[in-house]
């Protein structure tokens, strides 16, 4: 019985990590158009990000423009849900007031990871964020990604 429960907790936890790595992914991508936005264009950090990608490979970006934002976009799903998912992993166990300041201080440690730590492929946003103004936009998107897991969590009746 005790197995039962335990299994029962686990998949809670995984499927309350996971709307978190959504949560991560849609909060982080808002943030993303907004940096872009700012720059004039929405897409930007998607269409770089894609060509950053592209010339690793050995392919010129210039030849696939369409090819390299799409790209930039499938790179940010895989990248800001993984971050969301492992995160969340550090968050949720977590109880009160205690699982929120763990939202808290696991964005920022994040941040803090993607400024002097992480390569860019492993960052949200690429190379594109590697710069404090937009490590400070995707931190915060990534701290209100984690506070609404918590709450999803929560009303889910993982506690």
């Amino acid at each position: 019985m005790a197995h039962a429960t335990a299994h029962g907790r686990f998949s809670q936890l995984l499927d309350a990590a996971l709307a978190a790595g959504t949560l991560t992914a849609i909060a982080t991508g808002g943030a993303l158009l907004g940096l872009g936005w700012r720059e004039g264009e929405a897409g930007r950090v998607f269409r770089l990000a894609g060509r950053g990608l592209l010339e690793r490979l050995g392919v010129a970006s210039s030849a696939a423009p369409l090819t390299s934002v799409a790209l930039g976009y499938l790179h940010h799903l895989l990248v800001a849900t993984g971050w969301g998912i492992l995160l969340a992993l550090l968050v949720l166990p977590w109880r009160g007031v205690t699982r929120i300041l763990a939202a808290v201080l696991a964005a920022a440690a994040y941040a803090a990871l993607a400024l002097w730590v992480l390569p860019s492929t492993l960052r949200i946003g690429y190379a594109v964020t590697g710069t404090f103004p937009g490590v400070v936009a995707i931190g915060a998107a990534v701290a209100v990604a984690l506070l609404g897991c918590v709450w999803v969590a929560i009303g889910e009746g993982y506690e």
